[in-house]
C-alpha cells in the first residue's frame, strides 16, 4: 500500500530554509549559555523575547500533571499539530511535577512524513542556552532557543528527544488523543526514519507549549476545561477537538485577524478540588495566564465538579467562576464563560445535580460577570429534552461529544468576542 502524500510538503521548504537569511526573520538566539527556564509558576525567562518587530505568541500547548509513566534510555518522538504559523519557532519542555532534575539529550523538531517518520530534511536539532543538552530542575520548565525558519499554521510538528537516564512521575499529557512513539535503548532523536520507533504511547511527555514570533498584533485564545476540551470522543489523531475546529474557523480569517488556539483541557479535572491533575482554581495562573500571548480565555468546566461532587447549590462553583475571573482581568485578558453542556443519562446524572447545572447556567448567562457567553449548552442539547445531548452531538455516553458535537461547539464561538 503506498505511503500517503503529506498534506503539507510546503512546510518542508520553509522549515528547512534556515539558512536563507534574506527571506526568513530569524528572532534572535538566547545569550549562550543562558538558561531560558521559568520559576514554578510558568513565568516567561529573560530569553524568550522575539524581535522588535514581533511577539511570542503561543501556537500549540498541552497542560500537565504527573503521570504514571517511566522513562530512560530511549527516544521519544511526539507529535502536535501548531495552529497560528510564525518564525523562530520555540518549545518548551517541562519538570513541573518531577521530584528530581531531569536531563534530555538531542533535542530535534522536525515535520512529520507519516507516522515516526520525518520529512526528509526538516529535522533540525534544538538548543537550549546554546547547549545541545537541557537539564531541568524539578518544578521547573525551560524554553529552548528559537530555531530559525517560518512554520505554517497547521504543521504536524514532530519533537523528539533522547531520554538518558530512568525517569518516573513524568511531567506530561495523560490522554493526548495522539500517537506518541518510543524507541528501543538508544538515541534516535537526529534520524528521520521510524526504524527505531517499535513502541507507541498515547501520552504526551515533558513537552507543555510551542511559541512563534508573529506581528505585535497577532494574540491567541485559550480553551480551559476537563474532557470535553481536551478531545474526548475522538479517534486518535484526527485532530478534532473542538479547539481545532475553532482554529479551523479563524484560520478562513484575514491574516491580521487569526488567532494562536492553546488547549488547556485535562481530562476528568475539577475547578474546585484536586482529582485527575491540579484543581482549576490551582493551574489557571500557569495554564492561561502565562501564556505567551494570550489575550483571551474560555472557560468551560465545571460538570466534573457537579457530577463527581456532592453541592447542595450552585454557589461554589460561581465563587470559583468569580476568581476565575478576578485573576484573568488582573492579567488584562478577556474571560469568556461557557455554559455546561447537558449529561442526563451519564451514570452519576440525578435531578438534584441537574438542578445545579441549571442554575450555573443562568448565572454564566445572566450575571454579566463574565466579558461574553459562549451558550454551548443551547447549542447541543436536545431541543425537545433539553436536560440531554442532541443525539447527533452525543458520542454514546450522554456526557461526550461526537466529533459532529466538538464541531458545533466550536460554531458556537462568536468569533468577534474573542
Amino acid at each position: 500500500m503506498p505511503r500517503p502524500t503529506h498534506r503539507l510538503s510546503v512546510v518542508a521548504l520553509a522549515f528547512a530554509a534556515a539558512t536563507a537569511t534574506t527571506t526568513v526573520v530569524v528572532l534572535p538566539a538566547t545569550p549562550a549559555g543562558a538558561q531560558t527556564q521559568v520559576d514554578r509558576h510558568g513565568d516567561r525567562g529573560k530569553g524568550e523575547q522575539p524581535a522588535a518587530s514581533h511577539r511570542l505568541v503561543g501556537t500549540w500547548s498541552a497542560s500537565t500533571t504527573r503521570l504514571v509513566a517511566a522513562l530512560g534510555d530511549q527516544t521519544v518522538r511526539m507529535v502536535v499539530r501548531t495552529s497560528i504559523g510564525g518564525t523562530g519557532m520555540r518549545i518548551r519542555l517541562s519538570n513541573l511535577f518531577g521530584s528530581a532534575p531531569v536531563t534530555l539529550r538531542g533535542v530535534h523538531v522536525g515535520i512529520q512524513a507519516y507516522g515516526a517518520e520525518i520529512l526528509t530534511g526538516t529535522n533540525r536539532p534544538v538548543t537550549f542556552g546554546g547547549r545541545k543538552s537541557v537539564t531541568i530542575g524539578s518544578g521547573r520548565a525551560t524554553w529552548s532557543d528559537p530555531i530559525p525558519g517560518k512554520i505554517p499554521g497547521g504543521s504536524d510538528v514532530v519533537v523528539s528527544f533522547y531520554v538518558p537516564s530512568n525517569v518516573r512521575g513524568v511531567t506530561g499529557h495523560e490522554r493526548a488523543y495522539a500517537t506518541t512513539y518510543l524507541s528501543d535503548p538508544g538515541d534516535f532523536a537526529a534520524e528521520e526514519s521510524a526504524d527505531g520507533f517499535t513502541y507507541t504511547s498515547t501520552q504526551w511527555y515533558f513537552l507543555d507549549r510551542i511559541a512563534v514570533g508573529a506581528p505585535k498584533t497577532t494574540r491567541s485564545v485559550v480553551a480551559f476545561g476537563d474532557s470535553l476540551t481536551d478531545g474526548a470522543g475522538q479517534s486518535a489523531d484526527a485532530n478534532r477537538r473542538w479547539t481545532d475546529y475553532l482554529y479551523h474557523r479563524l484560520g478562513r480569517l484575514p491574516a491580521n485577524r487569526r488567532m494562536g488556539v492553546l488547549n488547556a483541557g485535562i481530562a476528568g479535572n475539577r475547578l474546585l478540588h484536586h482529582d485527575v491533575g491540579p484543581r482549576g482554581l490551582g493551574r489557571f495562573n500557569r495554564d492561561v495566564l502565562t501564556q505567551p500571548g494570550v489575550r483571551t480565555v474560555i472557560v468551560y468546566e465545571g460538570i466534573n465538579d457537579i457530577s463527581r461532587g456532592y453541592y447542595t447549590s450552585a454557589a461554589p462553583l460561581i465563587d470559583g467562576y468569580k476568581r476565575l475571573i478576578k485573576m484573568a482581568h488582573a492579567r488584562k485578558v478577556r474571560i469568556l464563560g461557557g455554559t455546561l453542556t447537558p449529561f442526563y443519562g451519564f451514570g452519576s446524572w440525578t435531578q438534584e445535580r441537574e438542578e445545579i447545572r441549571q442554575q450555573v447556567n443562568k448565572w454564566i448567562r445572566t450575571s454579566g460577570a463574565f466579558d461574553g457567553v459562549i451558550d454551548f449548552d443551547k447549542a447541543v442539547r436536545d431541543p425537545e429534552f433539553p436536560e440531554q445531548l442532541a443525539a447527533p452531538y452525543d458520542v454514546g455516553d450522554h456526557l461526550h461529544m461526537s466529533d459532529a458535537g466538538r464541531r458545533k461547539l466550536a460554531y458556537a464561538v462568536d468569533l468577534r468576542r474573542l
